[in-house]
């Protein structure tokens, strides 16, 4: 072998070394949190994919079990709000409070004059579970508007215009 490869060869040998030993360096998983209102009395709430219990409350309010939660500053509560796709100046909120653990809170269609984050955009700021990073999404299928059902409006306009025909007659 020639000096120069002699040379080389220790620094050669120290690289292929370092890259056999070396991981390659992985972002920590976020989990997320997937909130959809399907309706003012139907929402259903995710983890990581897998269904959260949650508990009507009234219209437009929920609860959703969800161990380990908490907001994103010690020993605070946390909130936030996204808004209302169909309702401007409305928005919903989900909120932690402390004296009630594992426990967040849903209110629809709430709070005039509030501003918020995009109805779908993920908050990653707001909330933790067991101390990691929480991403908390809203979903609001719950306002979109519907056509309505054909045969009841025919009939309904149908009825009107029965109505007129008899007030005319009692008119004229």
């Amino acid at each position: 072998m020639s000096k120069s490869t002699l040379r080389i060869l220790p620094v050669l040998m120290v690289a292929i070394m370092a890259a056999l030993v070396t991981q390659p360096v992985r972002a920590a998983a976020i989990n997320s949190v997937v909130i959809t209102e399907n309706s003012s009395t139907s929402l259903t709430a995710t983890l990581n994919n897998n269904p959260l219990s949650v508990t009507f409350s009234s219209v437009d309010n929920w609860t959703i079990a969800l161990g380990g939660v908490s907001g994103a500053s010690p020993g605070a509560g946390a909130s936030q709000f996204w808004t209302e796709p169909d309702a401007a100046g409305f928005v919903n909120a989900v909120t932690f409070i402390n004296q009630v653990p594992g426990i967040l809170f849903v209110a629809s269609d709430s709070f005039p004059g509030q501003s918020g984050l995009a109805d779908g955009t993920p908050d990653t700021t707001s909330f933790k579970l067991n101390g990691g990073a929480l991403a908390v999404t809203f979903h609001d299928l719950g306002d979109v508007a519907t056509v309505p059902e054909t045969g009841a409006t025919l009939s309904l306009f149908g009825l009107s215009l029965t109505g007129l025909g008899f007030l005319r007659r009692k008119l004229c």
